[in-house]
């Protein structure tokens, strides 16, 4: 075996998860429509994931070896199937301690269980391999070598046996031998980095790194490198869910230090916003680490990677930095039930950044930024081809786009114009607290806004993110001397049905004075509205959409 066995018992932090009743584990394991893109394990709830992982003490580590153990309640299955990519090679499997069978029917092994049921099982997966994906090994002609997890959305399965779905959040404990050249970099509080001599004299270390709080798969990543690591410092004091301050690093390859804080330098002040905007900081820390992801930066809970080739002088930019750190509420603490709903990830994120834009730099740098999103989801074909919410999903490869990004953050954007700020950020305050460290779905987040805002919202959640398309809108107006009466004409459709809208109307007297107001428009193809102002003479002019909150095309 490539680990001594040193006791597969539970944790004593999951004591509390364990005693959930299991009529828990049953609740979160329905699903209200039928999944195409998998799901949780019928029967079984994990609790807990502790992941051995052994690197060579060689120039290049072309075979790696692992130790999964799982620690899960099991209601009454005779049997846990894992995913796991049929590229690994599994030695042995054991439950509670004892050898049992196992199965390797595709990219899963599917482990015995002992008869019982109402318990807990703790299963023991040992294998190796070199993974081809998941776990991104590679050459570097200075480092020698890399390692860094990129387990989005569903990767995980190519280097860990899990359960590899959004719906089943675990703890997490990663044990991690390496050279002593390099450093290890993972999810939650540092334990312990002890050296240990190699096979052939070499010296290695033993990294050990913990969470306390449950986070899904595709956030389960290490990071293996030479690293030279920037410490940021103690940021967001009283604003974590620890006692104390959020301890934020910079980790990165010794020639690319130099460049460094760079835009990190505002890391501080971007988790004190958001922890004061939804809730307090929901991780044991925040690194920022240089890493081989095939994305620009991923959100990994407690260690979000960044494309490496971004570090350099003034890059990552803030948007960015906003965008990934604003995943560790959202995706990350409160991670969307099913992937049609993964815009409860990236449209949040997407829009979060944008606040921290207008926090940081004001309402024209926001107003720029609203335009730029909405300029993407207009261009993209996909916008009149799909809605945000795309129950027709059945491949992962495609489940990131503009729809989940931009559509879905300018959509956050219309419902805080349409109930207004305090509703609005008291619904997204509410939705995080009840569903932090767990799962959601849309009609949980359109729960808590029918109740912060006391309005039903229904119809707003069905045009915008349950149908594919965009608003057409042709707006005029006209003056009515006699009558003193203002009137606003709308006309919608074309390509897609008409929307009800809350349309920005500015008004600019005579004396040249500004008054906005909010009309709402009904879904209909022709619409006149008598605007609710005062006038004595003749408006100068009458300009829609000054506050950039319409989805959609405006000719005026």
């Amino acid at each position: 075996m490539p680990f001594p066995s040193r006791g597969l018992t539970i944790p004593t932090r999951l004591a509390s998860f364990v005693l959930v009743p299991l009529v828990l584990a049953s609740v979160l394991g329905a699903q209200e429509s039928p999944s195409r893109t998998g799901a949780r394990r019928a029967g079984i709830d994990v609790l807990h994931y502790e992941f051995r992982v052994d690197f060579p003490a060689r120039a290049w580590p072309d075979t790696i070896r692992f130790a999964a153990t799982t620690t899960a309640v099991r209601r009454d299955a005779m049997s846990l199937a894992l995913d796991l990519a049929a590229s690994m090679q599994v030695d042995s499997t054991r439950v509670n301690g004892a050898r049992v069978a196992f199965t390797r029917p595709g990219d899963s092994v599917r482990v015995a269980l002992p008869r019982g049921r109402n318990d807990t099982v703790r299963v023991a997966v040992f294998y190796r391999g070199l993974p081809t994906d998941g776990l991104i090994v590679r050459r570097d002609t200075l480092l020698g070598w890399t390692a860094f997890g990129d387990n989005f959305p569903d990767r995980a399965r190519q280097w860990l046996a899990t359960v590899d779905h959004p719906s089943d959040k675990a703890l997490v404990d990663w044990i991690v031998r390496a050279p002593s050249t390099h450093r290890v970099i993972a999810n939650g509080a540092l334990v312990e980095e002890t050296p240990e001599g190699g096979a052939t004299g070499s010296r290695l270390v033993r990294t050990h790194w913990r969470t306390a709080r449950p986070i899904y798969t595709g956030l389960m990543v290490i990071g293996v490198s030479p690293f030279a690591v920037l410490e940021l410092g103690e940021t967001a004091c009283n604003l974590a869910e620890r006692a104390g301050c959020v301890r934020q690093s910079v980790w990165t390859s010794p020639s690319r230090r130099a460049a460094m804080p760079g835009s990190f330098a505002r890391a501080g002040d971007i988790v004190a916003f958001f922890s004061t905007l939804v809730g307090p900081f929901p991780y044991e820390q925040l690194a920022h680490v240089a890493s081989s992801t095939r994305f620009g930066g991923m959100e990994n809970a407690g260690a979000i990677f960044y494309d490496e080739r971004l570090f350099t002088p003034g890059s990552p930019g803030e948007s960015l930095i906003a965008h990934e750190t604003a995943h560790q509420w959202f995706g990350d603490a409160v991670t969307e039930r099913e992937w049609p709903h993964v815009w409860l990830s990236e449209g949040f994120a997407t829009y979060f950044a944008a606040l921290w834009t207008e926090h940081a730099h004001g309402d024209s740098a926001f107003l720029d930024d609203m335009r730029r999103i909405r300029s993407r989801t207009l261009t993209s074909p996909i916008t009149g081809e799909k809605a945000v919410i795309d129950t027709t999903l059945d491949d992962l490869a495609k489940v990131l786009n503009t729809n989940v990004y931009e559509k879905a953050g300018f959509t956050l954007h219309l419902l805080r114009r349409e109930i207004g700020d305090s509703a609005f950020f008291r619904g997204i305050r509410s939705y995080y607290a009840a569903h932090r460290h767990g799962n959601a779905l849309t009609a949980d987040l359109e729960r808590a806004f029918e109740r912060s805002s006391g309005r039903p919202l229904g119809w707003f959640f069905d045009q915008w993110m349950r149908r594919p398309g965009y608003a057409e809108v042709n707006a005029s107006w006209s003056w009515n001397a006699k009558a003193r009466r203002l009137s606003v004409t709308v006309q919608q459709g074309g390509r897609f049905a008409p929307y009800r809208l809350s349309l920005a109307v500015d008004v600019i007297t005579a004396s040249g004075a500004v008054k906005r107001l909010r009309l709402t428009v009904p879904a209909q193809r022709t619409s006149t509205i008598t605007v609710p102002i005062t006038l004595t003479a003749n408006p100068r002019a009458v300009t829609f959409d000054g506050d950039v909150s319409l989805l959609g095309v405006l000719r005026q």
